[in-house]
C-alpha cells in the first residue's frame, strides 16, 4: 500500500494534485460540448430530390421509383422507405448498426450515378447522413419590416444570397433552411386567342424559351499567336428581351414573344409560408453540427443577429437600397426576430439538474453531519463528493463525450454513491484513532485494512454498467453517458477515498484524549456536556440540543439492532425473514410498475397545432 502510505507522508503533494485537478476541471467545463442529449451515432441516409411544380404521383412514378431500382443494393441496408409529395420526394435509408456511414454515403452517392437519367428541371438528389424523421431545430429566426405595406417574403434573393452564407460560416451549424420567401422569376404570361391566331401551340412557345435561354461554346479560333475562345451568349438579360425573342420566322415576318404574351417580373407562388406577429416573414431554421456544442453556437448565432440589426449592418444597408427604389417606406428598417431558441430548454434543464446535484450533496452532508456529529470528518468526507463531480467532467471530454441531462442525471446519481468509500475510510482512521494512535498512523492503519473491501465495493458498482458500454444500438448510445458518468464518479471516488482522504484525516483529525469506551458511555449518560467549557447559555443550548439529538439516533440505533438479533436468532426465523422479503418485493413491483416507455416525456413548455384542409 505505497500509494496510501505516500499520500499520508506526502500530504502537500497530495494538495498540489487536488488543485490542479480542479483547474484542469475547470479547463474541462469551458472545452466540454454542452447539448440537451447525447449524440447518437447515425445509421440513417436520406436521399432528398427536388422536382418544382411537379404532383406527388410523378414524384413517385419518375423519380422515387428510379433510384429505388438501385439503391435496394447497397450493403448493410434493412430497410428503405420514401415519401412523395408536390414538389419533393424523400428516400430514407437505414442500416445495421455498426455500418461504416461514410461508406454508405460514398455507395449510395455511386448507386444513384447509374440512374440512366431524370426528368428535365429535376434538381440533383442531396446525400445526408441525417435521419428526416428526427431534425430538430435549435432555432427559428425571421426577416420582419416595420413598413406594413412592406411585403418581406420578398426577399428570397437578399437573404440567400447576402444572409445565408455568413449564417451557414457559424460554428457549430450545419444546415441554414430558408422557409416562407418567394424567389424572383419572369413570367410569361401568354394570351391563347394570339396564339392560335399565329398557329402556334404552347409547347413551340416552350421550345423557343428553353432552347434560346442558354450559353454555348463555340470552340476557339486561331489568330497569329493568340486562341480566341468564342461563345455565343443568348441568356435573357431582362424581361425586354425575353419579348423580342423570336417563336417562328414566318412569310409575313417573325412572330415575337411580345406577340402572344406579356412579359413581367414577379415572385413565384408562396407555396409554404409562415406567420409570426400575425405577419407572414420569411424565416430560417438552423440544425446543430455533428458534435457541436449548443450553447456556444446559439451565442455566436445570438452576436451575428445583433451585428446584422446593429447600426451600419447588413440589413440597415439593404433598407436604405430599398428607400431609394421606393419600395421601403421612409424611415421603415428591416430586423431580424428570433422566435424560437431550443437553447432555453436546454438551459433550464441543465440548470435543474446542476441544482439537484447541489441540494443533494448539502442533504448528504448534513445527513453525515446528522450521524458523525464532526464537522473535520464531515468536511473530510465532503471534498470527494466536487472531486470526483469535477474529475468527472474531465473523464466525458476524455473520452469524446458531452455533458447533457444523461451525463448530468448520473452525476446526481453519483453524490451519494461517491461518499460511502469515504464513510468507510474516515471512520475506520476515526475508530484507530481512538484507540490512542497518532493521527498518521492512524490515517494509515486505518485506510489500509479497508482497501481491500473499498476496492471491491468499487468494482462491483463499475462491472453492473460495464453492459451498457457494450450495446450498440439507439440505446445504448443513449444511456452510455450515464454509465460512464456514474462509473467515472465512483471510480475517482475510490482514488479520492484511498488518497485524498487519509491525508487531510492525518492533518485535520486530532488524538483522542480518552479510550473509545469511556467516551462511549459519557455520550451516552450525557455527561460529555458538562465537560464542555463554560459558554454562553445559547451555544450550551444548542450542544444540548445535538446531544439530545444524537442520544435518540444511539437509542435507535439499539432499538435496530435488537430487531436484527431477534430476526436471525434462529434456522426457520431466517427462512421466514427471507421469504417474506423475496415475496413483499416481487408482488410489490409487479403492483407499483409504471408504465413503460422508451423515454420520459418533457415538457418543453411548446405547443404544437396540425391543421388539415378540406380537399
Amino acid at each position: 500500500m505505497n500509494l496510501i502510505r505516500g499520500a499520508v507522508q506526502q500530504p502537500k503533494t497530495v494538495a498540489v494534485v487536488v488543485l490542479l485537478s480542479v483547474m484542469l476541471a475547470s479547463v474541462a467545463l469551458r472545452s466540454v460540448p454542452i447539448r440537451m442529449a447525447p449524440e447518437v451515432d447515425s445509421v440513417v441516409i436520406s436521399v432528398a430530390t427536388a422536382w418544382e411544380n411537379a404532383s406527388a404521383e410523378e414524384i413517385e412514378s419518375d423519380v422515387i421509383e428510379q433510384q429505388e431500382k438501385y439503391l435496394g443494393d447497397v450493403s448493410g441496408l434493412e430497410s428503405m422507405t420514401s415519401i412523395a409529395r408536390s414538389g419533393r420526394g424523400l428516400v430514407r435509408l437505414q442500416f445495421a448498426i455498426g455500418t461504416d456511414i461514410d461508406a454508405a454515403l460514398a455507395e449510395v452517392d455511386q448507386k444513384l450515378s447509374e440512374v440512366p437519367r431524370y426528368p428535365d428541371d429535376v434538381d440533383e438528389p442531396a446525400i445526408e447522413p441525417v435521419d428526416p424523421e428526427s431534425v430538430d431545430y435549435i432555432a427559428w429566426v425571421g426577416l420582419s419590416s416595420d413598413d406594413p405595406d412592406f411585403d418581406t417574403t420578398t426577399l428570397f434573393d437578399f437573404m440567400d444570397r447576402r444572409m445565408r452564407p455568413v449564417f451557414e460560416r457559424i460554428p457549430g451549424v450545419s444546415q441554414v433552411g430558408m422557409l416562407g420567401a418567394r424567389e424572383s422569376e419572369t413570367q410569361v404570361i401568354v394570351d391563347a386567342h394570339e396564339l392560335a391566331m399565329r398557329g402556334l401551340t404552347y409547347q413551340d412557345l416552350i421550345d423557343a424559351l428553353q432552347v434560346n435561354n442558354a450559353n454555348f461554346s463555340a470552340g476557339k479560333l486561331a489568330e497569329g499567336k493568340n486562341d480566341v475562345r468564342i461563345r455565343v451568349l443568348g441568356r435573357f438579360e431582362d424581361p425586354t428581351s425575353v419579348g423580342d425573342l423570336v417563336i417562328r420566322r414566318t412569310e409575313a415576318g417573325p412572330i415575337y414573344v411580345r406577340d402572344v404574351a406579356r412579359v413581367e417580373t414577379g415572385y413565384k407562388e408562396l407555396t409554404e409560408w409562415v406567420r409570426a406577429r400575425g405577419n407572414l416573414m420569411p424565416f430560417f431554421n438552423f440544425q446543430l453540427a455533428s458534435g457541436g456544442n449548443m450553447l456556444e453556437t446559439m451565442d455566436d448565432l445570438k452576436s451575428e443577429i445583433a451585428r446584422m440589426n446593429g447600426p451600419g449592418g447588413l440589413l440597415e444597408q439593404h433598407a436604405r437600397t430599398l428607400r431609394a427604389e421606393d419600395q421601403l417606406a421612409k424611415n421603415a428598417k428591416l430586423e431580424l426576430v428570433q422566435t424560437w431558441d431550443s437553447s432555453t430548454y436546454v438551459l433550464q434543464s441543465l440548470d435543474l439538474v446542476q441544482s439537484n446535484i447541489l441540494v443533494g450533496g448539502l442533504l448528504a452532508t448534513f445527513v453525515l453531519l446528522a450521524f458523525l456529529r464532526s464537522f473535520r470528518t464531515v468536511g473530510i468526507i465532503a471534498i470527494a463528493i466536487p472531486l470526483s463531480v469535477l474529475g468527472t467532467v474531465v473523464v466525458l471530454l476524455v473520452l469524446g463525450r458531452s455533458v447533457n441531462i444523461i451525463s448530468l442525471a448520473g452525476m446526481a446519481f453519483a453524490v451519494g454513491m461517491v461518499v460511502d468509500n469515504a464513510i468507510v475510510v474516515i471512520e475506520n482512521i476515526y475508530r484507530h484513532l481512538q484507540a490512542g494512535k497518532s493521527p498518521q498512523r492512524a490515517a494509515f492503519d486505518g485506510t489500509q485494512e479497508v482497501a481491500g473491501a473499498v476496492f471491491a465495493s468499487t468494482l462491483t458498482t463499475l462491472i453492473v454498467f460495464l453492459p451498457i458500454l457494450m450495446i450498440q444500438e439507439a440505446a445504448g448510445q443513449l444511456f452510455r453517458d450515464i454509465a460512464l458518468a456514474i462509473m467515472a464518479a465512483v471510480g475517482l471516488s475510490l482514488v479520492v477515498s484511498l488518497t485524498v482522504i487519509p491525508s487531510a484525516a492525518s492533518i485535520l483529525l486530532k488524538r483522542s484524549a480518552r479510550p473509545r469506551g469511556e467516551l462511549d458511555e459519557l455520550r451516552q449518560s450525557g455527561e460529555l456536556v458538562a465537560m464542555a467549557p463554560s459558554k454562553p447559555g445559547r451555544i450550551r443550548r444548542r450542544v444540548n440540543a445535538v446531544v439530545r439529538f444524537a442520544k435518540r439516533m444511539t437509542d435507535l440505533s439499539a432499538l435496530i439492532g435488537a430487531m436484527v438479533r431477534f430476526l436471525i436468532g434462529g434456522w426457520s426465523r431466517r427462512v421466514v425473514t427471507v421469504g417474506l422479503f423475496v415475496t413483499v418485493t416481487v408482488v410489490g413491483i409487479f403492483l407499483l410498475l409504471p408504465p413503460l416507455d422508451y423515454l420520459p416525456k418533457g415538457n418543453r413548455n411548446l405547443v404544437f397545432s396540425v391543421m388539415v384542409p378540406p380537399p
